[in-house]
């Protein structure tokens, strides 16, 4: 699961947590990206959004951080980051991309898009009830590559598609920023840990 995060927030948490348990998955990978190439430069630095998802992942053991992006800095390309995973993980390995509908939805925009499946699957997650509006390159890309069960995310290396519906935490990282230049309280949006970091660090102001 790639990401800004910027901060990391309950949201985002839950929703890994919500992943594992429902797909029962050994581990889930969080890669905070250096440099996000469909927006502009995070406010904070790259290390302390790292330390952040650190930070925030300490009550499960079975979340990680994974530091490549920030380390590799540049922009962040997601068929980078797979290929590294890939080769590190073997030829056989199920790797699982998590993305967000509107992410999946602007897919068409990735850099070299139409090679993800190649290395890895892609799990979509979208609210309960949204029915996406897809163009026409991507419907041909999702119909081609959908998987008939979840099973087959776990049964294979790559080339599926999958989509599963949650019900999200109402939270954004925009709306903690936001309430931190207001200088109003962003307690149980965030994990205690990531509020004093945030507070002692005097970020978002």
């Amino acid at each position: 699961m790639g990401g800004t995060f910027d901060p990391i927030h309950h949201g985002h948490l839950r929703s890994a947590v919500d992943i594992l348990d429902y797909f029962q998955f050994n581990n889930l990978r969080l890669i905070p990206c250096y440099q996000p190439v469909h927006k502009g430069q995070p406010s904070v630095s790259a290390e302390q959004r790292l330390e952040m998802v650190r930070l925030g992942i300490q009550a499960d053991e079975r979340l990680s951080v994974d530091k490549r992006e920030i380390a590799r800095e540049g922009r962040s390309y997601s068929i980078d980051t797979l290929a590294q995973l890939r080769h590190e993980l073997g030829a056989d390995e199920p790797l699982i991309m998590v993305v967000g509908m509107d992410s999946f939805l602007s897919l068409p925009t990735w850099s070299r898009w139409q090679e993800l499946l190649s290395v890895a699957h892609i799990l979509v997650i979208s609210r309960p009830g949204w029915e996406p509006d897809f163009i026409s390159s991507l419907e041909s890309f999702y119909e081609k590559h959908r998987a008939k069960s979840a099973a087959e995310l776990q049964c294979a290396p790559a080339g599926k598609i999958w989509m599963e519906s949650f019900t999200p935490l109402a939270i954004s990282s925009s709306q903690v920023r936001n309430l931190c230049r207001k200088k109003a309280s962003i307690a149980y949006l965030v994990p205690e840990t990531i509020q004093r970091f945030i507070e002692t660090h005097s970020l978002y102001k």
